[in-house]
């Protein structure tokens, strides 16, 4: 199977979610298996996970802003995870909790900027308790483990018909 490298698409359309406290609704939680990092020069393989939250804030198109955020799979007290989930319950997560809990859960997020390579990218700062607002996650949203994988074929077509007969292949 093709496994295809791209660029990235600098004439995109991407639009950061606004900063400030937004009232948010979970709607996705991904295993994203053992991910190396590095951090302060040490490099070390993780479990990790991302939630996703829907924000109330839309878009131009209509669709709600989504944000997430990724985690060591972790509830040790100093943990990104245990913290946001005390912050956002109000008490500490049991010794095993199930994550997938999470989706539906209300809550207000607070969304930073920051600019990298001339891109302005939308981080969660901080999970906070639910406000007044209830929200629902949006019926046309697909979690990650349900999408479609993208056609492999179809795109090493189009490779290799920009590739042209040079052998060459790139």
């Amino acid at each position: 199977m093709a496994i295809i490298a791209s660029k990235p698409n600098t004439n995109g359309t991407y639009t950061p979610a606004p900063e400030g406290v937004h009232d948010a609704v979970c709607c996705d939680v991904a295993d994203l298996g053992i991910v190396e990092t590095t951090w302060q020069g040490e490099t070390k393989s993780q479990h990790k996970v991302r939630i996703v939250w829907q924000l109330s804030s839309k878009m131009e198109d209509g669709r709600p802003f989504s944000i997430g955020r990724r985690y060591g799979l972790t509830l040790h007290e100093k943990s990104s995870l245990a913290k946001d989930l005390k912050s956002w319950f109000g008490k500490p997560a049991p010794d095993n909790f199930d994550l997938e809990k999470l989706i539906g859960q209300n809550c207000q997020i607070v969304v930073t900027h920051n600019e990298r390579d001339g891109q302005v990218y939308a981080n969660v700062q901080s999970v906070l308790k639910p406000g007044k607002a209830k929200l629902k996650v949006d019926p046309d949203f697909v979690r990650f483990k349900d999408r479609e994988p993208k056609p492999a074929l179809a795109v090493a077509a189009k490779a290799v018909a920009v590739a042209g007969e040079d052998n060459v292949p790139f």
